[in-house]
């Protein structure tokens, strides 16, 4: 059931506006490809499976060498892959979370206002009818 005062909340997330439209182009584009990097590389089992099995390199009894690249990677093993799909899913929550926000608010101030009115019809003795 829908009302035309209460709006869903992907009505309110507004798209990136820009001053050319090859640069809003470019910004489409740009947050589709990192969404799909996001959702499909990212989050994968693959990636997961290897953030836990590449730091468990350092056990192996290989040459030295490799130790010790083994020991760089893993150490920034988190920026390199965990910071940034955290980022991104944050960054998405919030915009999602901001306009559910917006449409709260607009819903409840459209629930308050229809009270009122009642409250003031009532009050000057005519109750509104239902239709």
């Amino acid at each position: 059931m829908s009302n035309v005062h209460v709006p869903h909340p992907k009505s309110l997330i507004r798209p990136i506006s820009c001053s050319s439209k090859a640069a809003e182009k470019f910004f489409l584009h740009n947050n589709k490809f990192l969404q799909w990097i996001t959702d499909h590389v990212l989050a994968s089992m693959l990636m997961f499976d290897l953030a836990l099995l590449v730091p468990l390199l350092v056990f192996l009894p290989p040459f030295s060498g490799l130790k010790d690249v083994v020991i760089i990677i893993s150490s920034n093993w988190i920026q390199l892959w965990a910071l940034f799909a955290l980022q991104r899913s944050s960054s998405r929550a919030e915009i999602t979370r901001q306009a559910k926000a917006d449409a709260d608010h607009e819903a409840l101030t459209h629930i308050a206002n229809t009270v009122d009115a009642i409250d003031n019809a009532v009050r000057e003795g005519n109750p509104p009818l239902n239709k």
